[in-house]
């Protein structure tokens, strides 16, 4: 049987289609329909073939994988009886995305507890960009972990990090959703709990999200970055967007 990496490998060829996101999203919905009775398994592998195959495509060729998340969401399989198949932890394919997020966070955590290479580093900015674009499209909403992202960069003391590397990024984030991190900042948005707490370099700021104070220190921040990694064209975008935005 046709794997579900099988069927978005097409989506990784630059002069990939209308049809080829269409052929993909059709072959995502037989194969729901063909695990209908472990449904949830199904989920879980889908989502991780779609998140490895993100970390594999460049930021700017992202378009058709972005776009089949946004066809995928238009469709509702079915199982044999004409039911929309669901999550036994609730939520409708595709409409609802159940337990995307879940997955999404599963590899953060992965990350976060190997050692970091420089390997890494490219299917990591690449997958950050696939988190950004979703976030603009307003398909999910990944924000906390753009806020984490650049509290890696800009709040942390230097030994904690790995500096270009974390504003490398940071500025990802800012170069595909950053009017929707504006936003959020200009409007104040917290979050409960301490999940949207300060670095240790500002832990006295009282900070729990968005807010216009802690974006003043991040543009600062880009600024610095820029003068200290100034070949950086990643860098230096989203430290001119900054002042922009």
């Amino acid at each position: 049987m046709t794997t579900a990496r099988e069927v978005l490998e097409p989506l990784k060829d630059p002069s990939a289609t209308e049809e080829t996101v269409a052929a993909a999203v059709q072959g995502f919905n037989d194969l729901a329909k063909a695990s209908a009775s472990s449904i949830d398994n199904y989920i879980y592998e889908a989502y991780h073939d779609i998140l490895d195959v993100a970390r594999t495509i460049a930021p700017e060729q992202q378009g058709r994988l972005v776009d089949f998340i946004i066809q995928l969401q238009k469709t509702a399989p079915t199982d044999e009886d004409g039911k929309v198949l669901e999550s036994e932890h609730g939520g409708e394919l595709w409409k609802d995305l159940p337990t995307f997020g879940w997955a999404v966070r599963e590899l953060l955590n992965d990350i976060g507890k190997r050692s970091y290479t420089a390997e890494d580093q490219s299917g990591w900015e690449n997958w950050t960009a696939f988190m950004a674009q979703l976030t603009a499209k307003e398909i999910c909403d990944f924000t906390l972990i753009a806020l984490w992202m650049l509290r890696d960069a800009f709040e942390e003391n230097a030994e904690k990090v790995d500096s270009a590397g974390a504003v490398r990024t940071a500025a990802i984030w800012v170069r595909y959703c950053g009017k929707e991190l504006r936003d959020r900042s200009a409007k104040g948005f917290t979050y409960e709990r301490r999940v949207g707490a300060p670095g240790a370099k500002y832990e006295d700021r009282g900070w729990r999200g968005f807010n216009d104070d802690r974006w003043t220190e991040w543009k600062r921040g880009f600024k610095d970055a820029q003068t200290k990694y100034p070949s950086d064209e990643v860098i230096r975008v989203a430290a001119e967007l900054m002042e922009k935005l």
